[in-house]
Parts: C-alpha cells; sequence; structure tokens
C-alpha cells in the first residue's frame, strides 16, 4: 500500500500544474485523510499546496497550507526531515501571496507574518525568509517603511531557507523599476547570472525597461532579448508584471505594432484576469504606461476582440477604467495612494528619447559574444519592413557596400547568397536576398522556384522578429506556388508555416481563402496506383497527411480568427468538422500524436460554443491519444479540460474516473 502511494505521488509529481494535477492531488489526499496511511499524509499536502501555488491558485494555497499546518501542530512525529523542509519552504509562498488580494486586510497579513516569525525562530530555521516576506508586503502595499524593509532583508544573515541569489537580485531589480529609480534598477540588474524558474527571465525584463528609460536603448534591447529567449524556462511561473514590462518597453520604445501583436496573440487574456488581481494591476499599469505614451496614434486598430477595444485609444480608455478601479481597491486595504501614483505615473507616459534595436535581433549575435549585438549587426543600418513599400521584394535593409556583396548574376546565386545569410543566422539580410532570389526566378521564368524562395524570404523574416514582413511574404509564395502547379504537399507545407504570421498580425482572411482552395484541390486529387503495392501505399499515406495538415491549419486559423468559438457562427462549424477531421485523417495515416493534438483542438472549440456534449467526445479522444503517444504533458492539460467540463456538467463520477487515470 506504501509503495502504491509512493508511486502515485511521483507519478502526480511529474504532472504539469494545472487542473489535471490539482484534482489528482486532492483526490489522494481525501483518501489518505480516510483511509491512510496517516505518514503519506503530509507529503501529498505539501504537494497540494505546491500545485495550487504553480497553478496559480493562491486561495485555495491558503486553505491547503492550514490544514498542513494544523496536522504538523497535532501529528508532528508524521513529518521526516524532508516535509518539515518542504514545510517552511512553502511558508514563502503562502506569506508571497498575501498582497496579491485586497481582500486579505493588514491585521490578518500582520497575524500571519506575525505567526511565521515564531515559528520560524522556534524551529530555529533562521530569519531571512521572514524577512523577505515582510519586504514584499511592504512594497505591494505601498508602505512608508518598504526602503528600510529592504535592507533589512538584504543586510540578514542568509540561511538555508533563502531563495537565491538571483531571486534576491529580481526582486530588487522590479522593485527598484516600479519605483522608477531605474539607474539602481540597472545597477543591479546587471549582476544578475543565475538561473531559476523566475530568473533571469525576471530580472531581464525590468532591467530592459529601466536601461530605455536611462537612455541606454543597445542595453534594453539585449536584457529583451534575453528575457523572450528564457521566458517560461519552468512550468507554472507566472509572469504577468513582467509582460506588463514588456508592452511598455515595446510600446515607448518603437515598436507600438510588436507590443499590439502580443496582446492579439499572447499576453491578451491578461487585461482581463490574471493569477492574482495584483498580478492583473501590475500588468494593466504596464499596458496602460505604454498605450499612454502612443495617444497620438489613438486611431490606430488593435485587432482585439475581447475586450471590444479596436483602436488604440478606445484600449487606452478601457485599460485606464479598470486600472484605477482595481488600484483603488488596493490602496482602501493598504491605506495608502501608493497605486493611484502609479496610475498617474503610467498616465504621464512619454516615448523613449532612444528607440530599441529590435530590427537587429536576428543577425547573427550568439551567447558566446555575451550580450553584445556583433560587428555585423552593429555596422549595418536597418530599414523599416514591408511597411516602406507595398512591393514585398523591396528590402528590408540597406545592403552592404557592392565591393562587399557584389550584385548575384542570377536566382540561384541570390538563392546561394541568402542560403549563406541564414546559417549564419542574418535573418533581416537572408530575408531580403532571398526575396531577390525570387524576383530573379520569376523574372527567369521558374515560378515555382520563385514561390519557394518568396516563402524562405517569409520564413526568414519571421525569424528576425518582422511577422508584418513575414506575412506578406508568404502571400506573395501563394500564388506563384499554385500558379505553377506546385504540388499539395509543398503548398501545405507553406501554408502551414504561415498560419501562425497570419495569426500574430491578426489578418486571416486570405489564408483562410487560400486553405479551402488548396483543400478543394487535394480532395479532388486521387493518388495514381504505382507499380508496386508499398510504393502504392505510401503515396495513399502522403495524400492522406496532406488533407489532415490542410485541414487542421484551417480549423486552427479560423479559430484565431475568432468567430469559430461563437455556435452561431457558419465558421464554427467548418473549424470543428475540419479539426475532427483531420484527428482521423492522422490517426490512419498512424500519426497519433498529430490526431490527438487535432481532437484536443476541436473540443477548445466546442467548449468555447457551448457544445458540452461534442466537447466531451472530442476531449475524450485527445486524452485517449496523447496516452497512447505517451505524451504525460499534453495528456494532462488534456484531461484537465475535460475533468472542467465534465464537472460543469454534473458528471462528476465520469469526471472522478479521469482523475483515477491519472496517477496509475
Amino acid at each position: 500500500m506504501a509503495k502504491d502511494i509512493e508511486h502515485e505521488l511521483r507519478t502526480l509529481r511529474r504532472l504539469p500544474y494545472g487542473v489535471a494535477r490539482t484534482s489528482a492531488t486532492e483526490a489522494l489526499v481525501r483518501r489518505l485523510e480516510t483511509d491512510g496511511p496517516e505518514r503519506q499524509l503530509p507529503q501529498a499536502l505539501l504537494d497540494l499546496v505546491e500545485a495550487y501555488t504553480f497553478a496559480n491558485l493562491g486561495k485555495q494555497g491558503f486553505v491547503a497550507f492550514a490544514r498542513t499546518l494544523r496536522l504538523w501542530d497535532s501529528r508532528p512525529e508524521l513529518f521526516d526531515e524532508a516535509d518539515e523542509r518542504n514545510l517552511f519552504w512553502e511558508f514563502k509562498w503562502i506569506a508571497g501571496d498575501l498582497p496579491d488580494y485586497p481582500e486579505i486586510t493588514a491585521e490578518q497579513a500582520d497575524a500571519f507574518l506575525a505567526d511565521m516569525t515564531r515559528r520560524f525562530a522556534i524551529a530555529g530555521k533562521g530569519g531571512s525568509s521572514v524577512r523577505m516576506s515582510r519586504f514584499r508586503w511592504a512594497w505591494h502595499t505601498g508602505s512608508a517603511d518598504m526602503e528600510r524593509a529592504r535592507i533589512d532583508w538584504i543586510t540578514g544573515d542568509r540561511d538555508e531557507l533563502e531563495d537565491c541569489a538571483t531571486c534576491t537580485v529580481g526582486q530588487q531589480t522590479d522593485y527598484f523599476t516600479e519605483l522608477g529609480r531605474y539607474e539602481e534598477a540597472v545597477a543591479i540588474g546587471k549582476t544578475s547570472t543565475g538561473t531559476c524558474n523566475l530568473e533571469p527571465t525576471r530580472t531581464m525584463h525590468a532591467l530592459a525597461l529601466a536601461a530605455l528609460r536611462t537612455g541606454d536603448a543597445e542595453l534594453a534591447t539585449r536584457s529583451y532579448r534575453r528575457a523572450v529567449a528564457t521566458y517560461s524556462s519552468a512550468e507554472g511561473s507566472d509572469f504577468a508584471p513582467a509582460h506588463g514590462q514588456a508592452f511598455e518597453l515595446l510600446a515607448i520604445g518603437g515598436a507600438l505594432d510588436r507590443a499590439l501583436q502580443q496582446l492579439r496573440t499572447d499576453t491578451g487574456r491578461l487585461l482581463l484576469e490574471a493569477s492574482t488581481p495584483l498580478f492583473r494591476l501590475r500588468f494593466l499599469l504596464g499596458v496602460l504606461s505604454g498605450l499612454s505614451a502612443n495617444l497620438d496614434r489613438s486611431g490606430l486598430p488593435t485587432g482585439l476582440s475581447a475586450p471590444a477595444a479596436p483602436t488604440l485609444g478606445e484600449l487606452h480608455a478601457w485599460v485606464r477604467s479598470e486600472t484605477e478601479a482595481l488600484a483603488a481597491q488596493f490602496d482602501r486595504r493598504n491605506g495608502t495612494g501608493y497605486y493611484a501614483d502609479q496610475v498617474a505615473r503610467a498616465l504621464a507616459s512619454r516615448r523613449a528619447e532612444h528607440e530599441l534595436l529590435l530590427g537587429r535581433l536576428g543577425d547573427p549575435v550568439s551567447e558566446a559574444h555575451g550580450d553584445g549585438l556583433g560587428d555585423a549587426a552593429a555596422g549595418r543600418e536597418t530599414g523599416g519592413g514591408a511597411d516602406d513599400a507595398g512591393d514585398p521584394a523591396r528590402p528590408t535593409s540597406e545592403p552592404a557596400s557592392s565591393d562587399a556583396r557584389p550584385e548575384p548574376a542570377n536566382a540561384d546565386e541570390a538563392y546561394a547568397r541568402a542560403e549563406s545569410q541564414a546559417g549564419m543566422r542574418a535573418y533581416l539580410t537572408a530575408s531580403d536576398d532571398y526575396a531577390l532570389a525570387a524576383a530573379l526566378a520569376q523574372a527567369e521564368g521558374r515560378l515555382e522556384f520563385a514561390g519557394i524562395c518568396w516563402a524562405e524570404a517569409a520564413k526568414a523574416a519571421e525569424l528576425a522578429g518582422d511577422a508584418s514582413a513575414a506575412h506578406e511574404r508568404y502571400a506573395a509564395a501563394l500564388p506563384r506556388l499554385e500558379a505553377a502547379g506546385a504540388e499539395d504537399g509543398l503548398i501545405a507545407q507553406v501554408l502551414v508555416g504561415w498560419a501562425p504570421v497570419a495569426a500574430q498580425v491578426a489578418d486571416c482572411a486570405e489564408l483562410i481563402v487560400r486553405l479551402r482552395t488548396a483543400l478543394t484541390r487535394a480532395e479532388a486529387r486521387v493518388p495514381e496506383p504505382a507499380l508496386t503495392e508499398e510504393l502504392t501505399e505510401s503515396r495513399r499515406v502522403e495524400h492522406l497527411l496532406t488533407l489532415a495538415t490542410l485541414r487542421d491549419t484551417l480549423a486552427r486559423s479560423l479559430g484565431a480568427a475568432g468567430s469559430a468559438t461563437r455556435a452561431d457562427a457558419a465558421e464554427h462549424a467548418e473549424a470543428v468538422s475540419a479539426a475532427q477531421r483531420a484527428g482521423e485523417e492522422f490517426a490512419q495515416a498512424g500519426r497519433i500524436p498529430d490526431a490527438a493534438h487535432a481532437f484536443w483542438l476541436a473540443g477548445r472549440l466546442q467548449r468555447s460554443a457551448g457544445d458540452t456534449v461534442g466537447a466531451v467526445w472530442s476531449l475524450e479522444s485527445a486524452f485517449e491519444g496523447f496516452a497512447v503517444a505517451r505524451l504525460t504533458n499534453e495528456r494532462a492539460h488534456a484531461a484537465g479540460e475535460l475533468i472542467e467540463v465534465l464537472r460543469e456538467t454534473g458528471q462528476g463520477d465520469r469526471a472522478d474516473a479521469v482523475i483515477s487515470e491519472l496517477g496509475s
């Protein structure tokens, strides 16, 4: 029995944070409380606190931790050495969440911190974690003694329960940046060297913003580049405040389009809901600052449908209203005007004097160069990208001198030069060279090769971070490939590459038309019999995979366009049907992981439209497919959504059956 529980605990710890892991751990705790063995209950309770904390369920974490403390007080003999260490380690997580909920009063927080101080002293655990927790409360409540609390924390003795040294740097960099003490933020942020589940991502976001505010665009660019490269280094980490800093950085640093693009494709959900109310407020403050600095472009389309704010000016008004209301809640609890002052500063934000050097991010800068921009990047001027002209063939960067880069004599020479640049990760230059190869190939009458070159130019532009140019160049590739009668498989590959870019720039209309055309054409073609059964079967599977790939991409693109999530939209039925048929075709071709992903997509679309019956079937298919493919994380995420739907529809027994499979 004990060995079975140990196996189950280990299995659940390997699951990603989310509904599935949380639900399964809850079920295990209930079993242990009812049936025992009691000696494994502390482990399970501590695992439950961890599951809640990293699934961003702070309120549930408070309750589970209180239960654990009661068990520690009444049955300390059940806790072994590892359990005891985890108990005091998790104290910091709970204390760290105290400021995040305005309904937690100052009196309650003071009582918790006093109890924490007492328990650490009795257990001989040292006081560093307590001092850090008091600093966080003082900072996030706007207390007048926040700086004294910081000094008390960092000058006291460190102990084994202290966060890593890199986290100590990260918290202070974030703190100084939020207070507008940018020089101090830069000074300490530049000392960051280590890594953990939060670092260096948190530090680099704050450092980038602070550096730009001090006028150091190169340091800001390098830091932002590193922040993006290390984002989500550990599953379950929450970076909502950092995303707010990133929006502000981009918006004040001459990259407003990119900032809005991130809202559309990645961080926009944080406008409506974050892991905690304070994290949402800090995100909104960054967005408000970035928008306020660009009110001279108030008519700019945002591409957002939720919230309903089609222009920058309307989004600014909505964000301001939400931010002011949330700030007022915290200030009432805190008895300060800290967040009102933060709102006022955000409203007064202005664009930075020096712009970010994001156009150079795609050039050959490896970690071997440190964080320097590199000679190749620093020595070349970059242009404005696809907005400079309607012709996607127009170069997006100034070419090198004619002595250094002689004009290619033909398309093949231009293509070879582009390949060389791409090999060095000089993606901006490579994109322009591929575009030149496309123009030369078309002049030579090689239409299919021209289409291939345009697709390569698009991919290189995407790798350089210029989604707008990539979008235009993918759009240039397709009509040429179609006119040349290119194989369905090749066209499908280009469409698959185009889809995420079209979603990024919130312009899926032409992509969807091309996908429907390609799918109709592919459906009309029947693979011809070959000389051998093996070759005939190979052709059949290849054709099946092309159809499945086109359907899957069409479903995802319809979903990205927005209307497919509404039950009354014609695109909803089309997207669900395409996803389910793709799942069936992938399965027939033996591509079980792809089939599971397609059914998972269908289930999410059905759930968003209120079709819970259909969602259950699709999500069950995804859950089973991921199990067969042994994709543990994907299986857990699909299980989490399935559990939620089953519970929402009163099918608790079926939900429990899914949960029971997770620990086996």
